[in-house]
């Protein structure tokens, strides 16, 4: 399984195969405390599996990445974990944990979904979440629903076993 990253818009739905899907993880430090910085990002395939009208014309790949903090990181121990993020714009790192890339990095809000460690550096990622419309970022249409479904490979596992 490779996966999808689904835009549910408001004139219809836009769905593109995930290219290059790779998780990664750092330790860091949030509010002072150590942390574990895990994070997935992906890109996506040139040809839309999907298209409507009005991106047709703009020819375009979306990306998109997402960020979870954690107190600790063994995979081999790693339980499902099912998360939330309201807002995709984080204030103290001054970063986007829920970031979507259209014409240009936008972030994602109401974040909800499950990650799950597959082994062999395979995570699986659902996620979804709320941004404003891809084609129309003046905020004249409702918000578009972005739905990612995939499996994400992270190369330097063993040092998190």
């Amino acid at each position: 399984m490779t996966g999808t990253l689904t835009l549910i818009r408001y004139n219809g739905t836009e769905k593109h195969a995930l290219a290059e899907s790779k998780a990664y993880a750092t330790r860091t430090q949030v509010n002072e405390r150590p942390h574990i910085m895990l994070w997935f990002e992906t890109e996506t395939e040139p040809e839309p599996l999907q298209s409507l009208p009005d991106s047709d014309e703009i020819l375009n790949n979306p990306d998109a990445e997402l960020t979870i903090y954690l107190d600790t990181l063994k995979l081999n121990e790693f339980v499902p974990l099912e998360f939330t993020i309201t807002q995709g714009y984080h204030e103290n790192s001054r970063s986007l944990d829920a970031r979507l890339y259209y014409l240009e990095h936008q972030e994602v809000n109401n974040n909800r979904g499950r990650i799950e460690y597959r082994g062999n550096g395979v995570f699986y990622v659902y996620w979804t979440g709320t941004t404003m419309d891809v084609n129309y970022y003046d905020g004249s249409k409702p918000d578009t629903r972005l739905e990612l479904e995939g499996e994400f490979t992270m190369e330097k596992y063993g040092d998190w076993l």
